[in-house]
């Protein structure tokens, strides 16, 4: 069977886009661990928006050692809760930062909590609100240094001021149950799940 010019080129084309696309994808994969249980810290991180708050799942239980939260909204319009996940016991270990847009209103003080009825996975959650039981206040690591994930361009571009909720030193952290919520429980709402995926 004698194939069309047109014909050949199209699958040529084809090939040569999904093996670029193969490629890209490697060197990603690579380069950032995409904390989908697959990456070389073998952790699994799900972010969902869920009644009101920005709910942090790490996989598997007893993974997330810190977790660390600025707001970036330098763009307006477009708000970003930046996270550094440390998976390590050391305080002072360098967090894994990642992204994820949020269409909470969010403003640069914010809330934390851990629901530690939660079995299977570390069930964190950051939040505008103020939530009662089964919630527990969560006392955050000191904000992350960066505003994208290590190797971003973008880092170098963009120093200016850490934004968001710092916390003290974490070394010098307090357990969860010291911290006190400054605002009036607020009642849950149903809402929209929305999954982000790393």
């Amino acid at each position: 069977m004698i194939f069309s010019f047109r014909t050949m080129i199209t699958a040529t084309a084809l090939m040569v886009g999904a093996l670029t696309s193969y490629s890209v994808l490697a060197q990603d994969y690579e380069k950032y661990d995409r904390l989908d249980g697959k990456g070389d810290s073998g952790k699994r991180v799900d972010v969902i928006e869920w009644e009101g708050n920005l709910e942090v799942h790490v996989y598997p239980k007893s993974s997330a050692k810190g977790l660390s939260a600025k707001l970036d909204d330098r763009t307006e319009g477009k708000k970003v809760m930046v996270f550094g996940y440390r998976f390590s016991s050391d305080p002072k270990a360098h967090p894994l930062v990642r992204r994820a847009i949020t269409a909470l209103p969010f403003s640069q003080k914010f809330n934390a909590y851990q629901d530690p009825t939660e079995k299977e996975f570390d069930k964190l959650t950051v939040t505008p609100n103020t939530l009662g039981k089964p919630w527990v206040p969560y006392k955050l690591d000191p904000a992350p240094a960066q505003w994208y994930p290590d190797g971003d361009e973008r880092n170098e571009q963009s120093p200016g001021p850490i934004l968001g909720k710092t916390e003290q030193p974490a070394d010098n952290r307090a357990p969860a149950s010291v911290s006190k919520p400054t605002t009036k429980a607020v009642p849950h709402e149903e809402g929209d799940v929305s999954n982000f995926n790393f």
